[in-house]
């Protein structure tokens, strides 16, 4: 009740305030004024207009909040998204395939702070089993590069969403490695869920601050350059974090993945997971290996060279390279490859007999092997032409980035950035930090040109003209100016719209509440604006802010969880920036037009009306739309990426670069990390980052 009171006495504070302001400037205006320029009746109409219209904002604003954050409600609605979602990323780690190897860890306790009854192994067929019985529920995952820790985190989630009753947490994957521990915990998991489920920030808040959520905290070792970090680096800093993350009375649970290496490194600074019980995956054993190439080949005969060659050396150059389920799973892909008539393109007799001495040599030979093998099997989409040349060295572009990413901790505007995150609007960095700020500044330059042409066609070069071509030329070059200097070192939250929400009841509730309430506030608004700058332009204002604004927050997603997909996060953005600036300059200029005209006379208004309508749409609403982009236009940076990143550049990409990466997910090359990109696997991205240039496995190709 406390902060029920304490938030309505702040708001009523700021409508007194609002009133007080109305009323002074009124008043200083109405003495000195003639019959006509002030209309008391209306005057008075517009202050009532504005308490009420506050009043009424705020008691929407606290129903809205409160009915959002209803915690069980939305985890109910959250849990059935990630599992969709879920599902998906679990089919694609496994090759699109439904059967993986049944991985086996060991418990490996710390010196102390171990969590109670971890049993001392497990299996992946039994992993809810095993985590269920954890007090409290706190597991780290670990294993060697391409053990399986995120195939076992993710079916760890299955299992607990598929059998989670109304209290239980729902499990969400976030990557660390995008995290600034600056960041606090709740505030970095809440972000996520607005930003991957499309929660609104109220109930995204209440979740976390319910604890419906259990954190799935994938890549504790992708947050540093560092193979070995100590206490102060950020992976120390992140576990040192979450130790305190509570629950109401101990550790709140949590899951966590890492490399053996990395975890090691740390826990010899003295940091570890504290109250968490630590498991080893081990590596396949020959048994597995021979029983998950029984199970997923069409015809194990054809396998049978590999089973006697791991069977007669299970401890050779090939045993090893095929002891991960990640090289398992790349071994079948590329040698169970068919062509349309139904032959294989290769026939895995050969691997044996190769000259593969080492594990990291059979891995290179099957890596070099994939792309083709995927592109080959996945056809591109309408329109578009993705050669395996193409495709490599796309791919190989962006590796490249995000692997000087992480090797180097380059930071931009005080943002690190990431070394496995693909977020398309967060992507410009690598067409370089100045020229994507310069082609920007000359798009919002280029669209204010457009629309100073057509103002000059429209309007006789008059005094009244020349006035306000000069005023709205130098609020033209302030938004050119301000796009390129502060551009760099602010990074945008995109706008978010959901058009689906439209065909629900609740969606529709949501969308007449927003509305109601922007349209409602802005004639308040337009009612103080009318005394202070006369009753056209106030009204003008007052209906086009409100109109404008309830249309874009009534269709921003409001508290329904639904999947944001990377490539929607831009599409939303850009559709929003560019419904709000075109629907506010075109209603301004028609109501505008049409109330002047009324007074001026009806032969006017149509003059009138496609004057300032035209020029303003094309002119200011467009400018704005863009340059907007410096403080929250986040696809203005990807527009800006894709013009620096044509073939006539240095770094080329695709120009439909979404498209490109969606088409990389189908195949298999690319996962989703919520609004993120990602390579199927850190070992294919270190390998395209430093084989930009050719395929080593050329010409191994066997037709069988």
């Amino acid at each position: 009740m406390t902060g029920k009171r304490g938030g309505a006495f702040g708001f009523g504070a700021v409508t007194a305030l609002l009133l007080g302001a109305a009323v002074a400037i009124s008043g200083r205006t109405f003495p000195g004024a003639v019959v006509g320029d002030v209309d008391p009746v209306g005057m008075a109409v517009g202050l009532a207009a504005l308490a009420v219209s506050v009043w009424t904002g705020w008691l929407t604003v606290r129903s809205l909040r409160w009915q959002e954050a209803a915690p069980a409600d939305v985890a109910e609605r959250l849990a059935v998204e990630v599992l969709d979602a879920e599902r998906a990323a679990g089919r694609q780690l496994l090759g699109d395939h439904d059967k993986t190897i049944d991985i086996r860890f060991t418990f490996r306790p710390a010196p102390t702070h171990n969590a109670d009854d971890a049993g001392p192994e497990g299996r992946l067929k039994e992993v809810a089993e095993y985590y269920r019985l954890l007090r409290p529920r706190r597991l780290v995952i670990t294993g060697a590069p391409g053990a399986g820790k995120t195939v076992l985190a993710v079916q760890l989630m299955l299992r607990l969403l598929e059998t989670r009753t109304g209290e239980d947490p729902v499990p969400v994957r976030l990557s660390l490695a995008s995290w600034d521990t600056d960041q606090p915990v709740d505030e970095w998991i809440a972000r996520h869920l607005v930003d991957a489920y499309r929660l609104s920030v109220a109930a995204a808040e209440a979740l976390v601050k319910a604890r419906r959520v259990l954190p799935v905290l994938d890549g504790l070792d992708e947050m540093d350059t560092d193979p070995d970090p100590g206490y102060a680096s950020r992976a120390g800093r992140a576990v040192r974090a979450f130790n305190a993350y509570q629950q109401s009375t101990g550790k709140a649970g949590l899951v966590l993945t890492c490399r053996s290496r990395v975890h090691e490194a740390l826990a010899a600074e003295g940091v570890w997971a504290h109250d968490a019980a630590r498991v080893e995956i081990r590596p396949c054993d020959p048994d597995s290996v021979q029983r998950f190439i029984g199970d997923r080949v069409d015809d194990p005969a054809r396998w049978s060279r590999v089973r006697e060659a791991l069977a007669r050396d299970p401890h050779g150059p090939l045993a090893a390279g095929l002891s991960t389920p990640w090289r398992l799973t790349l071994a079948v892909t590329v040698y169970e490859e068919r062509l349309p008539d139904g032959t294989y393109r290769r026939h895995p007799q050969s691997l044996p007999g190769l000259a593969l001495d080492t594990s990291e040599a059979v891995g290179k030979h099957l890596l070099g092997l994939f792309i083709p093998t995927v592109a080959a099997q996945c056809p591109a989409p309408r329109g578009a032409t993705y050669t395996t040349d193409d495709v490599r060295a796309w791919l190989a572009r962006l590796a490249a980035y995000l692997q000087q990413n992480a090797t180097t901790g380059q930071q931009v505007g005080g943002r690190l950035l990431s070394g496995t995150d693909i977020v398309l609007h967060e992507l410009w960095p690598l067409a370089g930090t100045r020229l994507p700020r310069a082609v920007s500044a000359a798009l919002v330059a280029a669209v204010s040109m457009v629309g100073w042409a057509v103002l000059f066609l429209l309007l006789p070069p008059t005094g009244t003209s020349l006035i306000m071509f000069f005023i709205v030329g130098v609020v033209a070059l302030g938004g050119v100016l301000t796009t390129y200097t502060a551009w760099r070192d602010v990074w945008p939250q995109p706008v978010r719209m959901d058009l689906e929400r439209l065909r629900t009841p609740v969606g529709r509730r949501h969308f007449a509440r927003a509305f109601v309430l922007a349209l409602a506030s802005a004639t308040a608004a337009g009612a103080v604006s009318a005394i202070t700058i006369g009753p056209v332009y106030g009204l003008a204002f007052g209906l086009t802010v409100g109109a404008t604004t309830g249309l874009v927050t009534g269709l921003a997603s409001h508290g329904t969880p639904g999947v944001m997909d990377p490539n929607g996060v831009v599409r939303n953005d850009l559709a929003a920036w560019l419904l709000y600036s075109l629907s506010t300059f075109l209603v301004f200029g028609l109501v505008f037009s049409l109330v002047f005209g009324l007074m001026v006379g009806v032969v006017s208004v149509v003059t009138v009306a496609v004057v300032i309508t035209l020029a303003s749409v094309l002119m200011d609403g467009l400018r704005a739309g863009l340059s907007t982009g410096n403080r929250g236009m986040a696809s203005v940076r990807y527009m800006a990426l894709l013009l620096c990143t044509r073939r006539w550049g240095s770094r080329p990409l695709p120009w439909r670069l979404g498209r490109f990466l969606h088409w990389c997910y189908g195949a298999g090359l690319i996962r989703v990390a919520g609004i993120a990109y990602q390579f199927r696997h850190r070992e294919l991205q270190e390998y395209l980052a430093h084989h930009v240039d050719g395929d080593p496995a050329a010409g191994t190709d066997e037709p069988s």
